[in-house]
């Protein structure tokens, strides 16, 4: 006896692999070019420096913060030290109070003078830094803008890193099979048909589901992450993600024994020799056929051929 199993329909969905992250490398300073420390598929270093610019300039407004800051500091020194002698005279009443509260205000001053200076001398070398243009270490360059000599606007694309550490695939699913995916438990096998002779078969996992959906297509986007396995780490890859999801028409899976055709039409016989026809729908998996009919259940059994 055969036994009609529930059929199933396998659903295939194409994806390419893309970097995790992308990231637009640009200038918060303006200067000129001298040097790019790497080159598209190069990756960024452990100091994270894409490129270098001239730091004449800056370096020349350090140096003036600095002499500006000597300059109060001695100021500073000689008020205080003016200020003690005549507080020594004040107390001898040969100085009059207006003139040392003069005095005073004047230190006071140039103490806030110096304490400007030094926040001015804090924000001109944190620039400075920003004349190192960094991007994320481990990265790799997808583009490069920027040549040594050219001249660097504030906001300019210069190029883009991407990590590719891991790898996303980007998929569009129906809701059906959106529920299917939702339901995985484990990880999610994916298909590199183009990797090797047979290709491979790497797990995935869901990574992000957007929120909304496209109106047009009323598919709901949604990223598999792939952390290791292939062979080459890079974006443009082919990925197929096959999935087995229930028939909802009511066909079975069937014994190609089981089935027997006459007159162009397809039947089954049950064991008490009722003959049942049905519509042939094709080829199913380990020999079975995929028919369909009002009065026929999976868990039903029929009289098979290879039965004696």
């Amino acid at each position: 006896l055969a036994t009609a199993l529930p059929a199933h329909r396998e659903l295939s969905l194409t994806g390419y692999t893309r970097a995790r992250r992308i990231l637009d490398i640009t200038s918060e300073e303006s200067a000129r070019c001298v040097k790019v420390s790497g080159d598209i598929g190069d990756t960024i270093g452990a100091n994270g420096i894409f490129a270098e610019l001239d730091t004449t300039f800056i370096d020349i407004e350090i140096k003036r913060n600095q002499v500006e800051q000597k300059k109060s500091l001695n100021r500073i020194d000689f008020l205080k030290t003016e200020l003690q002698r005549r507080m020594k005279l004040a107390e001898q009443e040969a100085v009059a109070v207006s003139a040392l509260d003069r005095f005073q205000n004047d230190l006071d001053q140039e103490r806030l003078n110096w304490e400007a200076l030094r926040v001015e001398e804090a924000n001109l070398l944190e620039r400075r830094k920003r004349f190192h243009i960094y991007a994320p270490a481990d990265w790799r360059i997808i583009e490069r803008n920027l040549e040594p000599g050219e001249w660097v606007a504030v906001g300019e694309n210069l190029g883009k890193a991407g990590d590719f550490s891991s790898l996303l695939v980007p998929f569009a699913f129906e809701p059906e099979a959106y529920q299917w995916v939702k339901q995985k438990n484990g990880p999610i096998q994916l298909s590199f048909p183009d990797q090797g002779p047979d290709g491979i078969e790497i797990p995935a996992f869901i990574e992000r589901i957007s929120p909304d959906f496209d109106p047009e297509t009323r598919k709901i986007n949604l990223d598999l992450i792939i952390k290791q396995g292939l062979p080459e780490m890079r974006a443009g890859l082919r990925a197929e993600l096959v999935m087995r999801m229930p028939d909802t028409s009511g066909a079975v899976f069937i014994a190609k024994t089981a089935l027997e055709k006459r007159y162009e039409s397809y039947w089954l016989t049950r064991p008490d020799g009722e003959h049942v026809n049905v519509v042939l729908l094709g080829d199913g998996p380990d020999g079975t056929y995929r028919v369909r009919s009002p009065e026929i259940k999976a868990g039903e059994r029929f009289l098979s051929k290879s039965e004696p």
